[in-house]
């Protein structure tokens, strides 16, 4: 009877991986093109391909000008480039979507045969639906390729390792191989693939500590066994090194100097960008300790919580044999997120970077359920907890229903939901509605409106590359522009699709984004992720070619206007305000700054607009007081540091000064004026030779 039960089990498992293998990329059709995707990742994947198509002669994938991509392995965007030139398809993204559903897919279904070899069957079933239901990294696997195809080489790695030492001596060949292949692929991934050789070598070292008493770890017989071992698994490491230094052109020319420069590039990624946390805009280097802790607490389903929770509880029920594969999981799920704190390393995108963790919490988590079942087979403790994980699951499933295709945009009920995280957290930040809002401009207005001779239909959005793929089939009406959000009204367009990405949580908040201008939302559990707009008139335009073209005066009216249309239209007051800066109306500037301020409290170039009309009226203290409010909300708003060292140059503190315009210099290098201030000061201190290099070095900046 059991071993019957043990065979249907085994069909379960399966026919849900198949299941899933189909469901999976149907789900990803709908997906949109993610925020890196069009920009980066697939044009990079076409440059690889010429380059192995030509034997290295087109060598444009080895270095990029504004792009640390070759020191990415390019295995997955490779693997898409050929399968699109094999069958030519009409929408190139689908096919990608589909193909980056299927790395999903293989995470998803090695995690679950990890949990089979710890816990069995049905612990591998648990595992698989706890990955699918899993809100964020569904989402992700529809269209993040850099993340989850690592993801999927991760745990498939781990699991070979895991078998390999299982089963060493026996069948030692046949398992060694899928561990190098794992840590290629790894490697052809990402980098940091590289650390698995590490931790190969170090689980070699742990399953030896755990499977010998402590009184035999000196033995000389088994000394030498572990030797050969050790010597075994590097030799396995060094063939999936080469592996993934041959998926790799960026290491073909240096395999040992290029990898290094590849591993310490990414240890300090200086790429930082700013980000909703907390209900504040961050910089994504200046994030706090707990970010990675508190976004994976916040955004994985309350089941798996449960799950990690039963596991803790119920850790003295594990089999001793099998201390060494847990100790593996909790190692390879931890770890990575210790060491991140540790190295106070650059993260934001909550915590899609580390999704490579998520299948090891998974399985912990799936064993922590199966174990509670399992030992506790009296009625009352089993059904309770079955119907509290179907009723757990329920959140999931409806988000599934209510929101596809926008799936990873997900918040437990333990933080409140998609709800209470408006407006404190980031929301689309890959940009994936923006899909959605072109259909729906597309299907609503574009296909009902008739351009004639050369005029086109101006279309602009905060990540126009996106857009410009989705109207490929309109490119005779339509033309696309870039625009940012906060200088909206800066550029001619008729119609603008947003993303809520880089919008200020205050106006979040306070329902002041989407604009009144807004014409259809696409939504999230009934919050705007998406706005699509469309101008009314062009006043705002208007004012900004007057003020632009050097004519403030009579851009005044223009701006006025647009105020007068949109009261909550904080880039119209903020152009007021340099206008009457710009002619000396510096009362009026503040005030308008401070209208500004209103719409969007901190807001850096408003703040350093309302300090620049304090300043020329002589209130120093106002303006240093603005001045030193903007380095707090914005570290990297480097005027205003400058403008803190004039003010105290102009009260006679010179030394004050000077650390001011160094902290200028420190933000940014390449702005001028600090020299340029910096140098009279130390002229007038008598410092003339350093101030004679402070002048060559700004005279030197372009």
């Amino acid at each position: 009877m059991q071993q019957l039960t043990i065979q249907l089990e085994k069909k379960i498992f399966y026919g849900l991986a198949a299941l899933l293998f189909i469901l999976m990329p149907i789900m990803s059709i709908k997906s949109g093109i993610s925020g890196d995707e069009e920009t980066f990742h697939y044009p990079h994947g076409k440059n690889v391909y010429n380059y192995y198509a030509t034997f290295g002669k087109d060598t444009t994938c080895l270095y990029y000008d504004n792009s640390a991509l070759h020191m990415y392995g390019p295995v997955f965007d490779l693997t898409t480039v050929v399968v699109i030139k094999i069958f030519n398809p009409d929408d190139e993204y689908m096919v990608r979507h589909m193909l980056n559903s299927l790395t999903g897919w293989t995470a998803l279904f090695f995690a679950g045969l990890i949990a089979v070899m710890l816990g069995g069957w049905r612990a591998g079933i648990i595992t698989m639906l706890f990955m699918f239901f899993s809100p964020r990294f569904l989402g992700h696997s529809f269209n993040n390729p850099k993340d989850i195809p690592f993801a999927a080489t991760y745990i498939f790695t781990i699991y070979s390792i895991i078998r390999f030492l299982k089963y060493y001596p026996k069948n030692r060949f046949r398992f060694a191989w899928p561990v190098a292949l794992g840590i290629g692929l790894s490697i052809g991934v990402r980098v940091g693939g590289i650390l698995l050789i590490v931790y190969f070598l170090f689980f070699v070292g742990i399953h030896y500590l755990f499977t010998n008493n402590y009184k035999q770890w000196f033995n000389q017989e088994k000394l030498i066994k572990l030797g050969r071992l050790l010597l075994f698994a590097s030799l396995i490491s060094v063939a999936g090194y080469t592996l993934g230094i041959l998926l790799w052109p960026y290491a073909h020319k240096a395999p040992i100097e290029n990898t290094f420069k590849a591993m310490k590039f990414m240890e300090a990624y200086g790429t930082s960008l700013r980000q909703v946390f907390e209900g504040k805009t961050i910089w994504s280097d200046h994030a706090p300790a707990y970010y990675l802790p508190k976004y994976i607490f916040m955004t994985i389903p309350e089941f798996v919580i449960l799950g990690l929770i039963c596991f803790i509880v119920l850790s003295g029920k594990i089999k001793k044999e099998d201390s060494t594969w847990y100790f593996i999981l909790l190692f390879v799920s931890v770890f990575p997120v210790v060491y991140i704190i540790y190295k106070e390393s650059n993260v934001y995108g909550g915590w899609r970077h580390i999704s490579f963790i998520y299948p090891g919490l998974v399985i912990i988590a799936s064993i922590g359920i199966y174990t509670l079942l399992n030992n506790f087979k009296q009625k009352y403790i089993r059904f309770p907890v079955i119907a509290l994980l179907l009723f757990l699951a329920f959140f999931p499933i409806k988000h599934y229903i209510t929101n596809h295709p926008h799936e990873y945009i997900y918040y437990n009920k333990l933080s409140g939901g998609v709800e209470k995280a408006y407006g404190r957290y980031e929301m689309d930040y890959f940009y994936h509605s923006l899909k959605a809002g072109s259909d729906w401009l597309i299907k609503n207005k574009i296909e009902k409106t008739t351009v004639t001779g050369d005029d086109k239909i101006i279309v602009a959005s905060n990540l126009s590359i996106i857009v410009k793929y989705y109207f490929r089939n309109y490119k005779d009406k339509v033309k696309i522009i870039y625009i940012r959000y906060y200088e909206r009204g800066n550029s001619d367009w008729d119609y603008a699709i947003i993303a809520n990405s880089y919008i200020n949580p205050y106006q979040l908040k306070r329902r002041i984004w989407p604009p009144a201008n807004t014409i259809h939302t696409i939504d999230v559990d009934k919050k705007p992720v998406c706005a699509v707009l469309e101008r009314k008139n062009k006043d705002d335009l208007k004012g900004y070619q007057l003020m632009n073209s050097g004519n403030p005066m009579a851009a005044i009216p223009y701006f006025k206007s647009a105020v007068l249309q949109d009261k909550k239209y904080e880039m119209a007051y903020l152009n007021l305000a340099q206008c009457y800066l710009s002619t000396g109306q510096y009362k009026q500037a503040a005030n308008s700054a401070a209208s500004c301020l209103k719409l969007y409290p901190n807001y850096d170039k408003a703040l350093n607009l309302l300090g620049i009309a304090y300043l020329n009226n002589k209130d120093y203290e106002k303006a240093l007081q603005v001045f030193l409010k903007n380095m707090e909300e914005n570290p990297k708003y480097v005027a205003s540091y400058y403008y803190a060292g004039v003010i105290y140059s102009q009260n006679n503190d010179p030394e004050t000064a000077l650390k001011y315009l160094q902290e200028a210099i420190e933000v940014n290098p390449r702005y001028k004026p600090p020299y340029y201030l910096a140098a009279q000061i130390n002229k007038m201190k008598g410092n003339a030779e350093f101030a004679k290099k402070l002048m060559e070095v700004a005279n030197s900046l372009p």
